[in-house]
């Protein structure tokens, strides 16, 4: 185990640098990273696999940065979403719990997109971990090319690797969230892999807009699945939309969720004339004061008992090689 301490009293004072440490092969068990309360004021890119990340509090062991879509190169030319991530996993099988993660770039008014986790590898495991930003806080999907592998250098793990995020081919990367709390307001929630929510609190910033955009490739099954999640937020009534399809055909449902009064009852949105809203879109015993779907999108999907019976863990997640991430909430 390496130890990361602001104060000096472990291994390293920079979870990057203890990162940096770690072997490049993977040995026969994770390496493991234990990171002490404090605010840890870095950008940082986890290129092994098999890492875990434990902080000792997720209220006071804080990972932050400030990069944001319009920070600029020397030409002037802006960097865009995708190299502002606090934090950028392109391993298989990390897996961080009790760790908050932020972009504190602000408004993306004024900034544009600023994410703070950008899970590209495969079998990700995020456990009682707080995500906040404002546009675009938790990318699950590829990549892309070339602009951030150039930035992040040669070594990117096993993460699929695309040109163009949005209109990729089909991926079959997997990310688990389990008891975390993750807060935005545009897109917060964006990607094409698939992505599971188990007991999440989805938080919506002053501003309003989408708790998410997904970019699912249509002939997959599956996209984001949210169960037993909690809507809030700070926003005003009605001015956070479930979603809107960032890609025609994305797949978003959310299972047994409580949605209080800052979810808008229209649920989702459509993004423009061609990304509209479609059955792939879709809720089921939702709870709270928007249980009441006579407003919602008439294009969104009211799941069946029987429909939303075959949406587990294990078939969305499982894939060829039967990963089981969850720990013991199994699915419905």
């Amino acid at each position: 185990m390496i130890i990361v301490a602001k104060d000096g009293t472990g291994d390293f004072t920079s979870l990057q640098a203890a990162i940096d440490a770690l072997p490049e092969t993977p040995g026969d068990s994770p390496s493991v990273v234990l990171i002490r309360p404090g605010i840890y004021r870095e950008k940082v890119v986890i290129h092994r696999d098999s890492v875990r990340l434990i902080g000792e509090d997720p209220e006071n062991t804080v990972l932050t940065w400030n990069a944001c879509a319009k920070d600029q190169y020397e030409d002037g030319t802006e960097k865009t979403t995708f190299l502002s991530a606090t934090l950028m996993t392109t391993g298989r099988d990390i897996e961080v719990s009790n760790l908050t993660v932020r972009n504190d770039a602000g408004d993306g008014r004024v900034v544009g997109q600023a994410v703070a986790v950008y899970a590209a590898g495969d079998r990700g495991i995020w456990r009682g971990c707080r995500l906040i930003a404002h546009q675009d806080t938790l990318y699950c999907g590829p990549l892309r090319t070339p602009d951030v592998t150039k930035d992040i250098g040669p070594r990117h793990g096993c993460a699929e690797v695309h040109p163009l995020v949005q209109d990729g081919p089909r991926t079959f990367s997997r990310q688990y969230f389990e008891d975390c709390f993750i807060q935005g307001d545009v897109d917060f929630i964006f990607g094409c892999y698939f992505a599971w929510f188990e007991h999440c609190t989805l938080f919506m910033n002053e501003r309003g807009g989408f708790y998410t955009a997904a970019n699912t490739h249509p002939a997959l099954p599956f996209g984001f699945v949210f169960h037993r999640c909690t809507l809030t937020g700070v926003c005003e009534p009605g001015q956070g939309f479930l979603g809107r399809p960032w890609r025609k055909g994305a797949a978003t449902v959310f299972l047994e969720c409580e949605m209080d009064e800052h979810v808008a009852p229209e649920g989702f949105a459509d993004w423009d004339e061609n990304r509209v809203v479609t059955g792939r879109c879709g809720e089921w015993h939702t709870g709270g004061v928007r249980a009441d779907q006579s407003f919602r999108h008439p294009a969104q999907k009211r799941l069946t008992d029987e429909e939303a019976a075959v949406i587990t863990i294990h078939r969305v997640l499982g894939g060829k090689d039967d990963w089981r991430p969850g720990s013991g909430s199994s699915g419905i």
